[in-house]
């Protein structure tokens, strides 16, 4: 009996220790599956990491690249802008020393024709030679002519003048442009632009004055907005076709055509009318007629045409125009954009142009595209973006002050100047701008320095005018 219950005992203990080994087997096998997935999971975790580092070190290697190559570009343009100063110090150098150009082979005839230099020669028997101009003589004229610059242009260089001059330079399309802009009236000047688009197609100069002359007198057709593409097709780079391509069609009822227009225009940073080419041309006209150099380059610059400002001065409003009814129709990006490409337009003529009008126009584009964006940007609650907005308007205006202080000053300056002091202001001009120029003329710098001296003006001031 004890012995079976012996037996008993030891067969239950074999069948307890079999339950447990099997049970720990069981448990073993688990953690291992458990430590196997987790094992897995953290391998891919680990893979993803490295991945995301690659890509990380990848768009850094890209950016480097790209800031290496913005700065390769930065300081070509710098390379290009100085060389292109050189070459205009060296064209007015060359032009400064009184000489005139060689003489031209006629275009019709292929026989030399004499210059203005030859002119001077002496008279023919019974022959009346051109009285000679200076600054003085010139104020005397401005004089008789109640102070009126253009009446005393069209005096002193009357019809025949200008188709004499125009007769011996007619294979330079340059020339028809000035003689357009020293026409007498608009009828005349229309009559030598389309000629001179016959004549000379591919000429950015002609097309540029004949586009302009047709939309200041209203004469806006097919042919017009074709002048303003080829004027874009040749100088790809110059927003000034873009813009008259722009207001071509918003004449014609194409808004969608001109808002294109517009952004292409904004899209690029470059403005160039060829003021500077034209006031030299202009010069020769005045020349001619027996005008000094300084008295010639005066009366040149302060008469030289800039009715295109006027015109993308127009651009911007009308374009506003259209992003406020946009924007009141719930499309705010739509009219944040353009309000956008006004205000780059704006900032494009600005820093560009040669002439204070320049920036005149371009602050005036500037401040309306901002002030609309800010008008939004209100109406959405954004105030991270008024502030910014803020901040480019302050320094908008800081610049339009300064060229208040200088426009009101250059008055009495002007009326003070010698045959030297204008040429300088001309040639200051044709290097540096007029901006810079002005600043470093004595009565000027002391009026900048008062007024910076004086409390700031209240925000909202010194806004330039519309006209």
């Amino acid at each position: 009996m004890r012995r079976a219950m012996y037996v008993a005992a030891v067969v239950l203990l074999a069948v307890t220790v079999c339950v447990l080994a099997v049970a720990m087997k069981t448990i073993g096998s688990r953690d291992t599956q458990a430590a196997a997935a987790e094992r897995e999971r953290l391998e891919q975790t680990i893979l993803d990491l490295q991945r995301q580092v690659r890509q990380v070190r990848a768009q850094e290697k890209s950016a480097g690249q790209r800031v290496s190559q913005l700065q390769d570009a930065v300081v070509l343009l710098t390379e290009q802008r100085n060389q292109d100063r050189q070459v205009i110090k060296d064209l007015w150098a060359l032009l400064a020393t009184g000489t005139r150009r060689e003489k031209e082979a006629n275009v019709e005839d292929n026989k030399l024709t004499p210059t203005a230099k030859d002119k001077e020669g002496p008279a023919r028997p019974g022959e009346k030679k051109d009285a000679k101009y200076d600054l003085d003589a010139l104020r005397k004229v401005l004089a008789s002519s109640g102070g009126n610059l253009d009446a005393a242009v069209h005096q002193i260089v009357p019809a025949e003048a200008i188709d004499r001059t125009l007769q011996e330079h007619a294979g330079q399309p340059n020339y028809w442009a000035a003689a357009a802009s020293l026409a007498p009236d608009q009828a005349t000047a229309l009559e030598y632009l389309k000629e001179a688009a016959e004549l000379y197609p591919d000429s950015p100069a002609v097309l540029s004055a004949l586009v302009s002359a047709q939309i200041a007198a209203g004469q806006v057709d097919e042919s017009t907005l074709a002048h303003a593409s080829e004027l874009k097709r040749l100088d790809p780079t110059n927003a000034l076709g873009d813009c008259y391509a722009a207001q071509c069609q918003l004449q014609t009822g194409d808004v969608a055509g001109a808002l294109q227009s517009l952004a292409q225009a904004g899209a690029k940073g470059r403005f160039s009318d060829d003021r500077i080419g034209m006031l030299m041309t202009r010069r020769d006209y005045l020349l001619d007629e027996g005008l000094s150099d300084a008295a010639s380059l005066g009366l040149s610059a302060f008469t030289l045409p800039l009715e295109h400002l006027g015109m993308i001065r127009q651009l911007g409003n009308q374009s506003i125009e259209q992003a406020r009814a946009l924007s009141a129709a719930g499309r705010t990006d739509d009219a944040l954009k353009i309000a956008q490409d006004v205000s780059n337009v704006g900032r494009t003529v600005s820093s560009s142009g040669r002439f204070l009008i320049h920036d005149r126009v371009g602050i005036a584009l500037q401040q309306a595209g901002l002030t609309e964006q800010r008008q939004i940007y209100e109406a959405l609650g954004d105030a991270a973006q008024i502030q910014a907005i803020d901040s480019k308007l302050q320094a908008i205006q800081a610049r339009s002050a300064t060229i208040d202080t200088m426009a009101q000053g250059f008055g009495s300056v002007m009326a003070n100047m010698t045959e030297e002091d204008v040429a300088a202001y001309v040639d200051g001009t044709i290097l540096n701008g007029e901006f810079a120029t002005l600043q470093n003329i004595p009565e000027i710098a002391q009026a900048l320095q008062q007024v910076q001296a004086s409390p700031p003006a209240e925000p909202g001031q010194n806004r330039p005018s519309d006209k």
